[in-house]
């Protein structure tokens, strides 16, 4: 199996306190530049490629399509022009780990190849969307709108390591924290270094989405061509909730503070792939789109061109499908690596 397959980066890492621009945005490439390899063309004759093409009753296979459907799912919105990795929720890495893999089913190198595939491609196969959108009701962890966008083309953010808190860290090292030979401009150079960036920031509360008129346009001298009106957009106003680092102390004064907050205001694009009017405030989203502007310490943010996501909660555990179930499905043997991980030997060795 190629060294590629450490492309699996399913936790998102830290970055040191330290770290510059080019640590979160790489090379800057436009979209990934992932070439086909033999890995590749061996996933286009297995069993579960062949599967995510057709479909399929077996209800094993079934339940690892769909669980493997839901990841991919999950990870969309979120893959990134940086490099080829990708992310996924802890919880999810652990549902992979230990209910789509059996001895004889490594799910993490299948998981791979669909992102690879993906991003060869530059966009969800078309007969995959099929197979999810009728998987999708009897699954039920299937997020169908996550996949239709990454079928209409690949549109990824510019580094997932971007994220709110990343960005408030930033800012507190970079401008407040700046020494004096670099204070003057920090705050300019900050701006520079982050804004209009393509963006995805989770856990993100919805307080209401409403219609917005564009202003009206001041009357046209007689003889002058008339300006198109602006559609009106759609705007959601929505708030993260920072850390309290005071969460679970003593207030022995018992007086109420307010918990911190940042603001989000996220103009959104006309086509969602969730339906505005059946988001109930309080709903847990995700916001994607393009940082376009900041107040203060970045408590206060502004996205243009916006899609909103459900940003599922998966830290009481994700479950996705019975293992044992899962193993009798005929296509979950590993034709990807050619044999099974642990095969019996002499004196009670594995074979390789």
């Amino acid at each position: 199996m190629r060294s590629a397959l450490l492309a699996l980066v399913l936790c998102l890492f830290s970055l040191p306190a330290a770290a510059q621009p080019e640590v979160f945005f790489g090379a800057g490439n436009d979209v990934p530049n992932i070439k086909e390899e033999d890995f590749d063309r061996r996933f286009l004759k297995t069993g579960l490629y062949k599967a995510l093409a057709q479909g399929t009753n077996d209800p094993g296979c079934v339940q690892l399509l769909g669980g493997l459907l839901t990841l991919l799912g999950e990870t969309a919105p979120v893959l990134h022009k940086r490099d080829e990795n990708f992310y996924l929720d802890p919880m999810l890495v652990q549902a992979l780990n230990t209910q789509l893999s059996t001895q004889r089913f490594q799910g993490s190198a299948y998981m791979v190849a669909m992102v690879r595939r993906v991003l060869i491609d530059h966009k969800l196969p078309p007969a995959w969307m099929q197979t999810a959108s009728t998987l999708g009701p009897v699954v039920g962890t299937i997020d169908v709108g996550k996949l239709r966008f990454l079928s209409e083309g690949l549109q990824p953010i510019d580094s997932f390591f971007l994220t709110l808190p990343a960005l408030r860290e930033r800012y507190e090292i970079e401008v407040r924290r700046a020494n004096a030979t670099a204070a003057s401009s920090a705050e300019k150079q900050f701006r520079e270094n982050y804004l209009d960036r393509q963006v995805a920031f989770g856990n993100i509360e919805l307080l209401d989405v409403r219609i917005e008129k564009p202003k009206k346009k001041p009357k046209k001298r007689k003889g002058e061509p008339a300006e198109e009106e602006e559609p009106p957009t759609a705007v959601a106003r929505m708030v993260w909730y920072p850390p309290d680092p005071n969460a679970g102390q003593l207030n022995i004064y018992g007086t109420p503070t307010k918990p911190p907050m940042v603001n989000i205001t996220a103009r959104l694009a006309q086509q969602q792939y969730l339906d505005l009017s059946r988001i109930p405030k309080g709903a847990r989203l995700m916001v994607r789109g393009r940082f376009w502007a900041f107040k203060k310490a970045v408590d206060d943010v502004e996205i243009r061109d916006a899609l909103i996501f459900q940003d599922r909660d998966w830290s009481q555990g994700a479950v996705l499908a019975d293992p044992n179930v899962v193993a009798r499905c005929p296509f979950a043997t590993n034709d990807l690596m050619g044999s099974s991980p642990v095969q019996p030997g002499a004196f009670g060795q594995p074979s390789r």
